[in-house]
């Protein structure tokens, strides 16, 4: 379910939904039939008219639609295991009692998660 008004697609490669970010316009270059698809990507697609494959869109703009979102995404992991995920339209630690950092070893994100003690019991600061 979109957290915006945009729509949800289905990709072409596999079987999950993702935000229509893009709509591509497509003319074949077999028939010469012309057509649109909303897409999270720029990819080439199915001519509905004749089956042709492998059509490029020859001009791709923004979906009008896209209604990009900041969201919050809170993950629960032990041992680098994720257990749950939870998704905020507002700030869930608004208090800053969990101060995070991210960066980049060796080719892989790191993220880093501290808990501001002083903020969950004052007494402590």
């Amino acid at each position: 379910m979109p957290i915006g008004k945009t729509p949800l697609i289905s990709n072409p490669y596999n079987r999950n939904k993702y935000e229509a970010k893009f709509l591509n316009h497509y003319e074949c270059y077999e028939c010469g039939y012309e057509w649109e698809d909303a897409y999270d990507c720029s990819v080439d697609d199915e001519c509905p008219d004749c089956g042709v494959s492998s059509v490029s869109p020859h001009t791709t703009e923004d979906h009008p639609d896209y209604d990009p979102q900041e969201v919050y995404v809170v993950l629960d992991m032990f041992d680098g295991v994720i257990s749950d995920v939870e998704v905020y339209l507002n700030n869930p630690d608004p208090f800053n009692r969990f101060e995070y950092d991210e960066y980049e070893d060796n080719g892989k994100r790191v993220f880093t998660v501290n808990i501001n003690e002083q903020q969950l019991d004052p007494s402590l600061g």
